[in-house]
């Protein structure tokens, strides 16, 4: 006599819709996720950059006030301006306006000297990666005491349908999220 066999071993179409369902939602969650990870790490990338540039301004306008400050004679604000020009970095006070000023960190939002920082001053401030890629970065000083304020990055970060131009701002945004 013949025994019956029982075909049970294959896997039902339900469950096969029902892991290709879970997996498509893994699938959709990972890419959520993995493109949250790639803005932050660009946000992270910029303020990086843009701390460096930060940095650099800083010891530029200390060394530069130092130089002006031993010599006597002409117009202090000239001779910063020319030292600056000299390490790539032009006077400009009508870059940063309206909203990227808005964003500035400062009671001195109106009383600043702005100074762009061009390719060649990226690349003397080691930031040569930058140069040439059409980013542009403007570095606000308060102008009675010469203190550093803010970086701006005039193209800006986007980031949650909001864009972000300050250094400060862009800070705030990376501590909130952590």
């Amino acid at each position: 006599m013949k025994k019956k066999i029982k075909d049970d071993s294959g896997i039902t179409l339900v469950a096969l819709v029902v892991t290709v369902i879970v997996m498509l939602m893994i699938a959709s969650i990972s890419v959520v996720e993995g493109r949250k990870m790639i803005t932050k790490s660009k946000m992270q990338t910029e303020e990086t950059n843009m701390l460096m540039i930060q940095a650099k301004a800083k010891a530029y306008m200390e060394d530069i006030e130092a130089k002006i400050w031993t010599e006597s004679g002409s117009d202090k604000d000239d001779e910063r301006d020319e030292e600056f020009e000299d390490r790539g970095m032009v006077a400009n006070t009508s870059l940063v306006t309206g909203t990227m000023l808005s964003q500035v960190n400062s009671d001195m939002q109106e009383h600043n000297i702005q100074y762009l920082v061009t390719d060649e001053g990226l690349e003397n401030m080691s930031l040569s990666n930058l140069a040439g890629k059409g980013k542009q970065y403007v570095v606000i000083f308060e102008s009675t005491e010469l203190k550093l304020i803010d970086v701006i990055n005039i193209a800006g970060i986007t980031y949650n349908d909001t864009i972000y131009y300050s250094l400060s701002k862009l800070q705030e945004v990376l501590e909130s999220n952590n």
